[in-house]
């Protein structure tokens, strides 16, 4: 009996595999927040509300009162960030000021009335603009230009979409249509002039210096608000007491967690064991209680599509959180996996200061495949998904293996993507509840009047369309098949979004887009956003387009159509997203028996 600890544990991808692979295991804890979020501060790109928060952020901090020599350190780096960020603030303000244009602003605030002014302006952009006209007449100094900068983007975009040209047309005499009624002919000439100053100016970086300091003092605030919770925590002596008090801050959260849903749906956990947050929980209390420890940490801080801050990030940081619990809860066996482009993080220091943590934990860690960082791909292991994964695997130095861990080696693909798609065989062709009675009666089957899942055929008959005679196929899926060509029905693409995926992109994404792939390109979270075809799945069905369901989603992540799916379609598509492959796992988890087979010898 395996004892089984996860954190981050999504939708239990380790338990899944475990389950597949019939190992007795027992889920001792799991962690999950589910993206409920109660720590951090969203902080708007604008000077006043970043120079609020930071002035709210010095008060804080001070207010810290210290008792032990821990809680100084605390205070110390804390006020070391705000001193960062403050002086960051004033860089960026300095060299706003520095490019102050009154005409800019009065150019983009002439352009916003010059469009308000048309009479058939649809509801949605006029009430868009008229919000936008209002902010810029109540704001002054630094902020409007920053305003006005955002604004420019704003209608040159709009303008480009709406005319669907990549930028703005030299050409005289030329007749602008639009779907929003925006008479572009009257605005033209000053957008020229805002394109060339916004190229000149190069002000895209400017906005974007202004959003990173806005996250980061938002990271500030999140950092404050985690001690501060841990200060309180320290009040409270039985670790029980300090599990009320957590579970006590997230009580009113406890639905927006899906994750937690999905998670106690599918297994067998008491309640008391399923914790909201890493950075709360004390890994002591189940020392020498877990034999196999899985998880990860945050992909986005390093994820090629976040802003790769990584260890920088507080999502990057909760790295540390995992490795502190590897060395309070002293698992057997932990596996860490994480996406690719960690190694790649800050020219590399990124991963080599992760690999000195593991290294310092007191166990023999394997992050080599061969020659090479330990990058798995799911298609090298029976998922025809294209998703390269870091795996790291670690045994406590005290235990002794019988031969030494090497990664699983790759496997043929016997599959393409279709075969994971569901069946959209009309409902006419499946038995009812008596007709299945009668196919699965022992005295058809041992008279060989009915096959069910036969290898060779049984001779076919004439009539045999008008009786429950012959050859039928299982599927477990197969339950009210009738509506399965009505439940594809919404995730089929209008004319119009199917133009947006199927095209090729921008200068800065091009792509050439493909659909129906034989092996799939890595499932996302945001894939039910419906991104373009060069970066999400999609499939057609008799000869309609379509995305791939949650349970097709699943299914390419390795889970068997008995795992439950009690979340909304928004929220399935992010947890498969968020995933490990379950094949990938059973595939570790093998080479992990053969190098030390007494974990499934001798785990109590």
């Amino acid at each position: 009996m395996i004892r089984l600890a996860t954190v981050f544990s999504g939708i239990g991808a380790i338990e899944h595999a475990l389950d597949r692979m019939n190992i007795p295991h027992k889920i001792i804890f799991a962690c999950d927040n589910g993206d409920v979020d109660i720590l951090s501060k969203k902080i708007d790109a604008d000077f006043n509300k970043i120079d609020d928060a930071l002035n709210e952020m010095e008060s804080a901090i001070s207010k810290i009162s210290p008792i032990k020599d821990e809680e100084l350190d605390i205070k110390r780096e804390l006020y070391t960030l705000y001193i960062k960020i403050r002086t960051e603030y004033d860089v960026i303000k300095a060299d706003f000021k520095k490019i102050y244009d009154k005409d800019f602003i009065i150019i983009v605030n002439d352009i916003l009335k010059i469009i308000l002014e048309g009479n058939d302006l649809k509801n949605r952009k006029r009430k868009e603009y008229t919000i936008l006209f209002e902010e810029l007449g109540n704001n002054n100094n630094i902020n409007k230009l920053l305003l006005s900068y955002k604004i420019a983007i704003k209608i040159v975009t709009d303008f480009k979409k709406d005319n669907e040209v990549s930028k703005l047309s030299l050409l005289e005499d030329v007749v602008y249509k639009s779907t929003y009624n925006i008479n572009w002919n009257n605005v033209v000439d000053k957008l020229k002039d805002i394109v060339i100053f916004i190229e000149k100016n190069n002000i895209k970086k400017s906005i974007q210096r202004v959003k990173d300091l806005s996250e980061k003092t938002g990271m500030l605030y999140e950092k404050f608000k985690t001690e501060s919770i841990l200060q309180k925590l320290n009040n409270y002596k039985s670790y029980k007491e300090k599990k009320l008090f957590i579970d006590k801050i997230y009580e009113k959260k406890k639905m927006q967690n899906k994750v937690r849903q999905s998670y106690l749906a599918n297994y067998e956990i008491d309640e008391e064991n399923f914790h909201w947050n890493i950075s709360f929980l004390d890994g002591n209390q189940y020392k020498h209680k877990v034999d196999l420890f899985v998880g990860g940490s945050p992909c986005q801080s390093f994820s090629l599509v976040g802003k790769q801050r990584g260890l920088n990030d507080t999502r990057g940081t909760l790295f540390y959180e995992y490795a502190r619990l590897i060395k309070e809860i002293e698992p057997k066996v932990f596996i860490y996996e994480n996406v690719k482009a960690i190694l790649s993080n800050d020219n590399g220091r990124t991963w080599e200061k992760i690999k000195e943590v593991f290294d310092e934990l007191g166990y023999k860690v394997y992050y080599k495949n061969g020659d090479k960082p330990s990058v798995l791909n799911a298609k090298d292991y029976g998922i025809p998904q294209n998703r390269e994964r870091l795996f790291v695997v670690g045994f406590r130095k005290d235990i002794k293996l019988e031969k030494e861990f090497r990664f699983p080696q790759p496997i043929k693909l016997k599959k393409k993507m279709k075969d994971f798609l569901l069946d959209n065989v009309s409902g006419r062709y499946y038995l009812a509840k008596k007709g299945v009675d009668f196919v699965t009666n022992k005295k058809n089957l041992e008279k060989r009047y009915t096959q069910i899942d036969g290898d060779i055929q049984l001779c076919q008959k004439k009539n045999q369309q008008f009786n429950w005679h012959g050859d039928f196929v299982f599927e477990e899926e197969n339950i009210n098949k009738e509506k399965t060509m009505k439940e594809l029905k919404k995730y089929f693409l209008s004319e119009k979004v199917r133009k947006y995926v199927l095209s090729t992109g921008t200068k800065n994404f091009y792509t050439k887009p493909k659909t129906d792939l034989d092996i799939a390109r890595p499932l996302l979270t945001t894939m039910h956003k419906m991104h373009r075809a060069g970066v999400d799945n999609y499939v057609t069905t008799e000869g309609r387009l379509r995305k791939l369901t949650p349970r097709e989603c699943l299914r390419l992540m390795g889970f068997c159509d008995s795992f439950k799916i009690v979340v909304s379609d928004t929220s399935a598509y992010q947890q498969a997203g968020n995933s490990i492959v379950v094949d990938v796992l059973i595939n570790i988890m093998n080479s992990i028996i053969e190098a030390y087979p007494d974990l499934i010898k001798k785990s109590a």
